[in-house]
């Protein structure tokens, strides 16, 4: 008879955005699979208000948690400790690798970094009834994530838009100020075996792939490569993230053109010298060659979506302004809106105090979503009205249609941009309408909020999926 295995349950606390599927945990209930059975919980998707778990005999909770959740994290561990006492408690994520011995106040274990690299210790350990209080995985080149989506329940439920997650590389090159990576994925830039991509790439066809490494065009060769196998794989198309200038190459281009490349993300952050100066994105981020590469990679039929940071400093009165201006004359296919945050824990939290101030002290904030520093000579009014004023006007139907005119895009893909952004924008569409702008606190009320997709966004969705399968031979 086979014995029973002990039961780890992995929960997802609520956040903000929502609907979008999470590698990490997926990752980790992979590596636990074969010792233990594993289940895994989303609070964004089962209602975290009112959530009790009804599994008592269970040997690990393990909770994903990160600044903007802090709260939730701690209120569902106390729940947890009164209904499965003899569970251990554990908290990884974003969190507990900023700052362990805050979590440890709480937590019985706390996991920072990288998880598959140690997860053998882990899992010995926790058979063991041993579990060390700090668990810390380094960037290693030979354990990499190897989700299976058949432990993801109900994946109907979540965004189809944005796509699966894909993780190829690890780590980064660049040393831009206000970036986690050098606390998550510390050391060496390490790329996947592409015999291991390769067997993963069969769960992705049919699906739209979202390749989440932190910068996926460090490697001409590695994109390149990357691009031939998911060519092959059947998915509708794929997007990933890398920095502008990596795109300057006809070679990779061709590539990512014939791979079914539909966008690339690129932290443009600023059209501000200033302002880049400020975060160290100098390096990476040549103002006058933003327009010149954009075409370019246009013209290749691949569109360039955007980061835009609020609050850097140089921020002035026509900084949004200048910036709708340039976004919707280049056809950037989205703009993500990020404030700039520098969070605790990190050496630069420390440093930045001489050029600005911070705004509050509270963990729950820094989360990208509220104004917590601001730069000298920045005024908090600016920030906030000039970012209302953007979104309400390149996020309206208008604003999309018009974008969408300003590229190299068959009518076709005009109409695979249009019901992206349809898609995209609801989230700062949110913003608006719970006024966090002005009123960060409302945020707890978008975080506790249970996502359900609505019936427009599931027809947006099938239309969206359905181009993009028209497009496959186009």
């Amino acid at each position: 008879m086979t014995e029973k295995k002990q039961q780890v349950i992995l929960i997802d606390l609520p956040t903000f955005p929502k609907g979008v599927i999470s590698l990490s945990l997926l990752s980790v209930a992979s590596c636990l699979k074969d010792d233990f059975s594993v289940k895994i919980i989303d609070l964004s998707i089962t209602p975290y208000n009112g959530f009790s778990p009804t599994d008592t005999d269970v040997l690990m909770y393990g909770l994903k948690v990160s600044s903007q959740n802090f709260s939730q994290a701690k209120a569902l561990t106390q729940k947890l400790r009164t209904l499965a006492p003899n569970a251990k408690i554990v908290w990884g994520g974003e969190l507990p690798s900023l700052l362990p011995d805050v979590c440890l106040e709480f937590a019985d274990t706390v996991f920072g970094g990288l998880f598959e690299p140690i997860a053998e210790t882990f899992i010995q350990d926790l058979k063991a009834s041993g579990l060390q209080k700090k668990y810390f995985g380094n960037n290693s080149q030979t354990a990499f994530s190897k989700p299976d989506f058949s432990l993801l329940p109900h994946p109907e439920k979540y965004y189809s838009f944005m796509g699966y997650p894909l993780e190829t590389s690890r780590g980064c090159t660049e040393n831009c100020f206000f970036c986690m990576k050098h606390t998550m994925q510390k050391k060496a830039y390490n790329l996947g075996e592409k015999n291991e991509l390769n067997s993963l790439l069969p769960q992705y066809k049919g699906k739209f792939i979202n390749i989440v490494d932190y910068n996926f065009g460090v490697d001409a060769q590695h994109v390149i490569e990357t691009a031939n196998l998911i060519k092959q794989s059947g998915a509708v198309g794929w997007m990933a993230e890398m920095c502008i200038e990596l795109l300057d190459k006809d070679e990779v281009l061709a590539a990512l053109k014939d791979s079914r490349c539909k966008m690339i993300y690129c932290g443009l952050e600023s059209i501000d010298q200033q302002s880049l100066k400020s975060v160290h994105k100098l390096n990476t981020n040549h103002i006058e060659n933003y327009e010149r590469i954009i075409r370019k990679v246009q013209s290749y039929g691949i569109q360039i979506a955007a980061g835009i940071i609020l609050g850097l400093e140089g921020t002035h009165e026509k900084t949004f302004k200048e910036l709708f201006a340039f976004y919707q004359r280049m056809g950037i296919i989205y703009a993500k809106l990020t404030f700039l945050t520098y969070n605790p824990g990190t050496r630069v939290h420390e440093y930045v105090k001489k050029n600005g101030s911070y705004l509050n002290e509270e963990i729950s904030s820094y989360d990208g979503n509220q104004l917590t520093y601001l730069p000298n000579g920045v005024d908090a009014q600016y920030v906030a009205r000039g970012a209302e004023e953007f979104i309400s006007q390149y996020y309206s139907l208008w604003g999309i249609i018009a974008r969408s005119f300003n590229t190299h895009l068959s009518v076709l893909g005009k109409v695979e941009f249009v019901l992206f952004n349809l898609c995209y924008r609801k989230v700062y569409l949110e913003w608006i309408e719970y006024n966090i702008l002005n009123t960060p606190q409302n945020l707890q009320q978008l975080i506790e909020m249970p996502f359900s997709k609505s019936q427009t966004t599931i027809l947006i969705e099938k239309a969206l999926q359905w181009v993009r399968e028209k497009r496959m031979v186009e």
